[in-house]
């Protein structure tokens, strides 16, 4: 597990499911002035006090938060306060679970959506919950940023090849994208350690150790977890891994419920950009959700010292 940073709680812009709410809660429920609110939002105090002037005139606020994304926004207040988060972005537990990772993906494209910018590195990982938020995203052209690939690639391009998402967020924000060039479970450490001596992908790995933003998810242990059941990672070391102490897989990493990397050599055949490296990315950002995941997003959130956590309520009230 990484030493914790010390967090700057104005670093990174304070997000939500409903950021109008969510400033009316902070200046009448949690008793923040409009100058504090201004700081995390990264706004002007002039649009924070337009903001809540609205939220009188519209009937958000009176005596108590009148909103039906209020419980949402509570909900985000006590992850943001539990786990240390700059922000957390709740939005509603769909009523069919196959809908979950859709619901996120939404919620993961509005981010991006919102925080990309001219400039800006975006180091990704692949998975169904970033896949899914694929089809989210509005095209938006932007100047001098890059997307660097977290994970390496398979042998063929289905969505389940980590480094496929990397390659679609580029094409929809019009910038070049970089990618690890290499499987992403190879045969021995030895090869991984030659791997990484290649130019091209020492290029690729100081590029995401220098992103603004770093966006991944976490899986499970369990057979249906996707790096097992597409047989990223032969299903028979999931006993094996489980009696190590695994309870996630980040990056096709396995951590114990401490965020620590598990003593399994299935871990150093892995082509990703290391846990520690990503936790040094000023903006870290968790995208999961489920009733699975709950421990593994705990592993995850002390693993890389998570910014920002997008997740839904079902999620939010039990890592509550």
């Amino acid at each position: 597990m990484v030493e914790k940073r010390t967090r700057d709680l104005g670093r990174t812009p304070l997000v939500s499911s409903d950021l109008a709410v969510k400033t009316a809660w902070l200046y009448y429920v949690e008793g923040f002035t409009q100058e504090q609110i201004a700081e995390r939002l990264k706004v002007s105090r002039i649009k924070v006090m337009r903001t809540l002037a609205a939220s009188v005139a519209e009937g958000v606020a009176v005596t108590l938060i009148n909103a039906s994304t209020a419980e949402q926004v509570a909900l985000e207040r006590a992850l943001e306060k539990r786990w240390g988060l700059d922000a957390a972005v709740v939005v509603p537990a769909p009523a069919a679970g196959e809908h979950l990772e859709k619901a996120i993906g939404h919620a993961v494209a509005r981010y991006l959506g919102e925080q990309m910018r001219d400039g800006m590195t975006l180091a990704i990982g692949g998975g169904a919950t970033l896949h899914a938020s694929l089809q989210f995203l509005e095209r938006r052209l932007l100047k001098e940023a890059t997307v660097v690939a977290l994970v390496g690639s398979l042998p063929h391009s289905r969505w389940i090849n980590p480094s496929a998402v990397a390659l679609r967020v580029a094409e929809v924000f019009g910038v070049d994208s970089y990618q690890i060039t290499a499987p992403v479970v190879v045969d021995d450490p030895g090869l991984r350690d030659r791997l990484w001596e290649q130019p091209t992908l020492r290029a690729v790995r100081d590029r995401a150790a220098a992103a603004d933003i770093a966006l991944l998810t976490v899986g499970g242990m369990s057979p249906d977890a996707t790096i097992f059941r597409h047989a990223i990672v032969p299903p028979e070391l999931i006993e094996p891994l489980a009696a190590r102490g695994a309870t996630a897989n980040m990056l096709c990493y396995f951590v114990d419920a401490e965020g620590r990397l598990v003593d399994h050599e299935i871990n150093n055949r892995v082509m990703a950009i290391d846990l520690d490296v990503v936790a040094g990315v000023p903006n870290v950002v968790l995208a999961a959700g489920g009733k699975r995941k709950v421990k593994p997003i705990k592993a995850a959130l002390r693993a890389v010292d998570a910014n920002v956590l997008i997740t839904d309520s079902d999620t939010a009230r039990a890592l509550l």
